[in-house]
């Protein structure tokens, strides 16, 4: 269950090469996989803690309401999870990207706690995993998600990585410290979504991260740009200079 389909098509090539392994559902978002699973019965769930629509937590959270439990493997590509949700009842935790081999170590452990375990032992272990994970979640400082569609796919975005959006109509380029994006959304929306703190509107086309603005240009008649800490400058509309007072 992961809203990636790369990441689903990558894991799914790595279960055909393991005996006795057979995949019966495939799910891109929380509501989707509650509803396989509990159609498909699977004995166990591979689960991405970020997914829109329900994240993980809350996923792992509804399955305590089936009759016959599965033993959860939790994927994902945040590290401060990881440790203490092993350490404490996890069937495993497989942090990305990670090899064939760790999984297949993965689901021998599932299919041997599913040898071992009894449902009440396993339905007691995954309430409290979930408890303690949503405690240390909100212990952690949580990194914000921006989701755009593409197509028939939502696309993830962490908020802290976009260095700046340009808006072309109602499509937008979301520039981060790794990669250009080229996304269908408004730069309005997006402008809503980031809130002000850590954001300013600069032009009607751009809005950009506060702490990469290293100055602000004068060009002469009016006009400025700002010069941002990658050495990239961006146009500054008469309309938004106001904005950067309160840099």
């Amino acid at each position: 269950m992961d809203d990636e389909r790369l990441a689903r098509t990558r894991i799914a090539n790595a279960i055909e090469m393991i005996p006795e392994v057979e995949i019966v559902c495939e799910a891109s978002d929380g509501e989707q996989a509650i509803k396989r699973i509990r159609n498909k019965t699977p004995s166990v769930v591979l689960l991405d803690i970020e997914m829109p629509h329900g994240d993980g937590f809350y996923v792992a959270s509804r399955l305590l309401e089936l009759p016959e439990l599965p033993e959860i493997i939790f994927v994902t590509a945040f590290s401060s999870y990881a440790a203490r949700a092993f350490e404490h009842g996890a069937t495993d935790y497989l942090l990305k990207p990670f090899s064939e081999k760790r999984l297949s170590h993965a689901l021998t452990r599932a299919r041997e706690r599913i040898r071992l375990k009894s449902l009440d032992e396993r339905t007691a272990r995954l309430q409290q995993l979930v408890e303690r994970l949503r405690a240390e979640r909100e212990q952690t400082e949580e990194r914000r998600v921006v989701w755009f569609k593409s197509g028939n796919e939502q696309v993830r975005v962490f908020a802290d990585e976009i260095n700046y959006a340009n808006a072309d109509r109602d499509y937008l380029e979301i520039v981060t410290g790794q990669r250009v994006l080229h996304l269908r959304h408004t730069i309005s929306a997006l402008t809503e979504e980031l809130g002000t703190v850590d954001f300013v509107r600069i032009h009607r086309s751009y809005l950009v991260r506060r702490k990469l603005i290293r100055g602000v240009r004068t060009l002469g008649q009016g006009k400025c740009e700002i010069e941002l800490e990658t050495g990239e400058t961006l146009p500054v509309g008469a309309k938004f200079k106001d904005n950067l007072n309160n840099k």
